[in-house]
């Protein structure tokens, strides 16, 4: 599950969902255990989505709105990956 989970309106995009994590040490395959266990979670009837990524990966390669995700990685400075979301 995400660490934290932020929702941005009114961004270029839209309304974006930003989820990070905190994933120790870093890599491909730890950040798709993390992201797995929140697909099952957002299950149909859960009244949760499950969205295609507009980023993820580490935070270091993220080029999707830098400044505000930059911004919110200041809340969680232990964060080291991110999943953007566009949201319904």
């Amino acid at each position: 599950m995400a660490d934290h989970i932020f929702r941005l309106k009114d961004t270029p995009l839209g309304t974006v969902l930003v989820k990070f994590y905190q994933i120790e040490p870093y890599s491909d395959e730890a950040f798709m255990r993390a992201r797995a266990r929140d697909f099952l979670q957002a299950t149909v009837g859960s009244g949760n989505s499950w969205s295609l990524a507009l980023y993820q990966g580490p935070l270091a390669t993220n080029t999707v709105l830098p400044e505000a995700i930059a911004q919110l990685h200041a809340r969680c400075p232990q964060c080291t990956a991110v999943r953007i979301e566009q949201s319904s």
